[in-house]
């Protein structure tokens, strides 16, 4: 009974001085691989190869945003034709979120609120399918981007 009292104390000694920032274990780096699913969203998961989902995907999000902007209101004083960026995060939950948009400063000319037309009309957009990494199995964050073109009549 002493020996095991002696050690008891002994782990609880020994345990009391561990300090983790010590430690020389290294997270493992997690890079994508091919097998890793993109995210997705309802009818493109059906397509075999990656590419035709992927390319699904973007056709699908890109009309999900260009169905959801209103732009009826908005009055420009010369014509329009420029491609914006969208930098664009699925969380793990499969939430669409924007992060940046890119090559917009001749748009903000013509449409000071951009950002806000953007937002909101991706705040319509149902939740997606998060990106998986297959080799855990656990949904994860994304980061991509699309190209948006904007043309006034």
């Amino acid at each position: 009974m002493k020996l095991k009292q002696v050690l008891f104390l002994l782990f609880l000694i020994v345990g009391c001085n561990y300090n983790p920032n010590n430690s020389t274990y290294k997270a493992p780096e997690v890079k994508w691989t091919t097998k890793d699913e993109h995210p997705s969203i309802d009818k493109c998961d059906e397509y075999e190869i990656e590419i035709d989902r992927i390319n699904c995907f973007n056709s699908k999000l890109i009309n999900l945003i260009y169905s959801n902007i209103n732009l009826g209101d908005i009055l420009v004083s010369k014509k329009l034709n420029d491609t914006v960026f969208l930098s664009l995060l699925v969380d793990e939950q499969g939430k669409l979120s924007l992060l940046n948009i890119e090559n917009k400063k001749s748009i903000t000319n013509e449409i000071p609120n951009i950002d806000l037309i953007i937002k909101n009309s991706l705040n319509n957009i149902p939740s997606l399918y998060p990106a998986t990494k297959t080799n855990f199995g656990i949904p994860v964050s994304t980061k991509f981007q699309l190209p948006l073109i904007l043309k006034s009549n």
